[in-house]
């Protein structure tokens, strides 16, 4: 009878024999399956990350997938949940209700393990997950034209790349914009720490002289104000992350404009962002597109019946930034 248990180095190296086109984003398998170890070895990734395979009786792998485990600040609790990820089903299996029974099982799981809430980001629509339960989370992606003037720059305020020291500036900024959220997954240093390390292991071994990734943090008057991290190259400026001293939605539109004004100079002549609704309220001046989030949809089941769905499918009540894609 098959099985959900957790993969061994054997597993994973079949699996990313076929999974790393589709997910590697140019990585080399090879590369791929370093940057795995890599952040599955970081302190959160020891504690907080599973590969698990979908086992046939003859050990074969009919499916597989990855369980995360975030907290997430849910309705004003903190609250532990999963999140499942990269399930995929090899090509000669496919079609067989695999992929559905892994997922299943790893529900279970989550639900053994005293998990509150299962999240998901779907590349493939909302229908497919809805079969179990899942309920979309409204979620915008934004672009535009990058037309950024020298006096959008705010006085006195400076931009320069995040060093280790200013980490826990940056914890107490994002902590104070979850406060004020319904739903946000929320950071200790060591989730930040993976964070970081997925980020930058990718990009080192991406190797791209045509890409560029900044974490950076913005000062005013030799104060820290806020942070940034930005992806840039091919024209585009691609904002991952903004946050701002006390969760302030002004000073994160002022952070970007300073890093716009920045990019715009290198070059680059167009944007693209999943932000905040309460920050476009102070870039009117922008060219902005908005529409609702076209891959990575968030998706959430609640796993002990809670009622409280509703209350975040409104559009804006949540906010989940790039980096807290899983």
């Amino acid at each position: 009878m098959p099985r959900l248990v957790v993969a061994e180095s054997s597993h994973v190296d079949r699996i990313y024999r076929e999974s790393y086109a589709l997910w590697g984003a140019g990585l080399t398998r090879r590369d791929y399956l370093e940057l795995w170890n890599e952040i599955s070895s970081t302190p959160w990734g020891r504690k907080n990350v599973r590969f698990y395979v979908w086992l046939g009786d003859d050990d074969e792998i009919l499916s597989s997938l990855k369980i995360y485990r975030p907290n997430l600040q849910l309705l004003g609790e903190c609250e532990r949940a999963i999140v499942l990820g990269a399930i995929f089903t090899p090509r000669a299996r496919r079609c067989r209700g695999h992929a559905a029974a892994a997922v299943r099982a790893a529900l279970d799981v989550g639900y053994a393990a005293g998990g509150r809430a299962a999240m998901l980001f779907s590349d493939i629509g909302t229908r497919y997950y809805e079969g179990f339960g899942f309920h979309e989370i409204p979620a915008d992606e934004q672009w535009g034209p990058l037309r950024a003037r020298q006096d959008d720059v705010p006085h006195g305020w400076t931009l320069r790349e995040m060093e280790p020291q200013d980490l826990p500036a940056v914890i107490e900024m994002h902590d104070a914009f979850c406060a004020g959220r319904p739903f946000a997954i929320l950071r200790d240093a060591e989730h930040w720490e993976f964070v970081r390390t997925r980020a930058f292991s990718f990009f080192q071994r991406l190797g791209s002289a045509h890409i560029r990734q900044h974490w950076r943090v913005a000062e005013g008057n030799g104060e820290i104000v806020g942070y940034l991290i930005t992806v840039e190259g091919r024209g585009e400026w691609n904002v991952r992350e903004v946050g701002a001293l006390e969760g302030s939605f002004e000073r994160m539109a002022r952070i970007l404009r300073l890093g716009a004004a920045d990019a715009a100079r290198s070059g680059l002549r167009r944007f693209y962002a999943w932000l905040p609704r309460e920050v476009l309220e102070h870039l009117e001046d922008w060219e902005i597109r908005s529409s609702s989030r076209r891959g990575a949809v968030p998706m959430l089941l609640p796993l002990d019946g809670m009622a409280a769905i509703p209350a975040l499918q409104v559009p804006g009540a949540a906010y989940i930034p790039y980096q807290d894609q899983f």
